[in-house]
């Protein structure tokens, strides 16, 4: 399956953004991040530059300062739902 823009995002929201941001654990960094990158992938025009900004954010300098920061309240990241996100892009595992 292909998944549209809007199921992209809203997978990542669900999935990583959300539940990050209102981690009882989460600090004004880590709100600050999400609500930065809610707001990049909303400006995206098409499922193919969701996807790729997904993959990019993974292994930028800020993705993965991201991630540490996210990791070590104990919540979801990118890097957790990448192969339920690869298969949203139609990709094979």
């Amino acid at each position: 399956m292909k998944a549209t823009k809007e199921q992209l995002v809203d997978f990542l929201e669900i999935k990583v953004l959300s539940p990050a941001e209102h981690h009882t654990n989460a600090t004004d960094v880590i709100k600050k991040k999400v609500r930065a990158t809610r707001m990049r992938l909303n400006k995206l025009i098409s499922a193919e530059k969701v996807e790729e900004f997904f993959w990019h954010a993974m292994a930028s300098d800020n993705g993965i300062d991201s991630y540490t920061k996210i990791k070590e309240i104990g919540a979801s990241t990118f890097e957790d739902v990448r192969a339920e996100f690869k298969k949203l892009c139609g990709r094979a595992e």
